[in-house]
């Protein structure tokens, strides 16, 4: 006797989420070519074969380009996280071939080439090197970095509770929440010795410490090969002074994490979106630089009201060009792929 069943109904992701994963597995499997192959160049370039780094360096570089037309991602998700890899890569490259000689100096016991290669790679910061760019502040002495990330989780739940139409509340929104992905990522994935990405956003009291101290520092040392040093000791061979030239540097440096954020974010972000970011990082340059003309190291509680007043000002006309769902609850989970719909 043949007796049948009905199938048993199996639950399916919606199409939008399945997209999303089956494209970020193409994307970073082909992305892992030119990490390899920029691992192989730091390896051979510790050995002392710098003709091998170099044809490396520039094969990795060239396959980090390719991989938007070799690995092609519709999702817009999808792609903004293949854009952000792709300009992760490309500092790095960049970052050391800026230094070639000497780069940094680990600062712990002998290490095996493959393993010293290996630290080089993974850590944007040269945290374990000497030197580097990571400036602590005194706030971040006796920091507890899972303590501060629970302060700043509490703050973004209090946020999300305000009214999200106003562009004030989106833009500290985003902010904390960069904090706190950043945070969490640090937490799970950090060496043993790699100091905080953040200092507490609530004790910001200047632009310069915002952005040198308080605010996350993980590519403060492209910022400062690949636009900083070039400016700041390039200029006054042609006769620009000093002063000027350091200022133009800062102001370089801006620039490239303002050039390095709108590409990454243009799969899901429209013209304006982008224009007001590049403007968002371009006119902090312009402050940051103005701040320290003015006021120099000196705190004062009006340098701190007038940082405020500025940040808060130009991160909500950012925000408010960026088409940001209005809170968590607004997000389209199940059209994830669709950023710019909202």
């Amino acid at each position: 006797m043949n007796i049948t069943y009905p199938p048993i109904p199996v639950a399916r992701a919606p199409i939008s989420v399945e997209q999303l994963g089956h494209e970020l597995t193409k994307g970073t499997a082909f992305l892992l070519i030119p990490t390899e192959l920029l691992y192989f160049a730091i390896y051979f370039h510790n050995k002392g074969l710098h003709r091998i780094y170099e044809f490396l360096t520039i094969l990795s570089l060239a396959t980090f380009w390719l991989a938007a037309y070799a690995a092609p991602i519709s999702c817009g998700s999808a792609r903004c996280l293949q854009h952000f890899a792709v300009a992760i890569g490309t500092m790095k490259l960049l970052d050391i071939w800026a230094r070639q000689i000497p780069l940094p100096i680990y600062s712990g016991k002998t290490l095996a080439d493959w393993k010293l290669a290996l630290i080089i790679l993974t850590e944007l910061r040269y945290e374990s090197f000497t030197p580097n760019h990571i400036r602590v502040s005194k706030d971040q002495e006796d920091f507890d970095e899972p303590t501060q990330l629970g302060i700043h989780v509490a703050m973004f739940a209090f946020l999300q509770a305000l009214p999200q139409n106003f562009s004030t509340v989106l833009a500290f929104e985003v902010m904390l929440g960069i904090y706190i992905l950043w945070t969490g990522m640090q937490l799970l994935l950090r060496y043993k010795n790699s100091p905080a990405l953040f200092g507490p956003l609530y004790r910001i009291d200047s632009l310069t410490g915002f952005w040198s101290e308080s605010w996350h520092n993980a590519f403060a040392s492209p910022c400062t090969s690949l636009a900083y040093v070039p400016l700041r000791h390039g200029l006054p061979k042609f006769g620009v002074p000093v002063v000027m030239a350091r200022s133009l540097g800062v102001l370089g440096a801006f620039n490239l994490m303002a050039i390095f954020h709108m590409y990454a974010l243009s799969p899901i972000l429209d013209q304006q979106g982008l224009l007001r970011m590049g403007m968002f990082f371009f006119l902090n340059g312009v402050a940051t630089v103005s701040e320290a003309a003015i006021w120099g190291h000196k705190k004062h509680w009006v340098k701190t009201v007038l940082a405020w007043t500025f940040e808060t000002i130009i991160a909500s006309w950012a925000a408010s060009g960026l088409n940001i769902p209005n809170g968590l609850s607004q997000i389209r989970w199940m059209a994830v792929c669709e950023a710019r719909t909202y």
